[in-house]
């Protein structure tokens, strides 16, 4: 597995295996920094991506830890050697078989490729998967969540 974080014009854009998978574009870093104001207790995500949603969750004072899985431990690598250090705690291995004592606060999940009606499966299966792992009454966040339950309802409705 090719992972790399490539540079241009004062952004970063990580790259797997020939796919653009996150960015740190002002548009993104805003929409992690909401999510992250939300959240509060433990938070556990799904995927670290270019670490940007762990950097405002740590500045969260409402927030008291924050662990990350990790599926490719390259992502981790490359993301330590870029920034000099890793934002959290994290694991490496894939969501679907992590389990814990610990319930969590929130939950996050940005683990599919692209926000389109064919991976609403991939986000199907986290949600199912990340339940088991919330508090009652926890938080659920989700890359595309609205628009994921948007055709989850559609679905009911025919």
């Amino acid at each position: 597995m090719k992972v790399e974080i490539l540079k241009q014009k004062g952004h970063k854009f990580l790259w797997i295996d020939g796919y653009l998978w996150m960015w740190d574009l002002q548009v993104e870093n805003k929409i992690q920094q909401e999510m992250a104001q939300q959240a509060y207790g433990n938070v556990l995500i799904a995927g670290y991506g270019l670490g940007l949603v762990q950097r405002h969750l740590l500045k969260n004072k409402k927030v008291k830890s924050v662990t990350t899985v990790e599926l490719v431990k390259k992502v981790i690598d490359i993301n330590k050697k870029s920034e000099g250090k890793i934002f959290g705690a994290y694991v490496i291995g894939d969501f679907y078989k992590f389990s814990s004592k610990l319930k969590y606060d929130c939950i996050i999940g940005d683990i599919w490729a692209d926000i389109v009606p064919s991976e609403l499966k991939y986000y199907k299966r986290f949600k199912k998967k990340a339940l088991k792992l919330l508090k009652p009454n926890g938080k659920l966040f989700a890359w595309g969540k609205d628009y994921y339950e948007f055709l989850i309802d559609k679905e009911k409705r025919t």
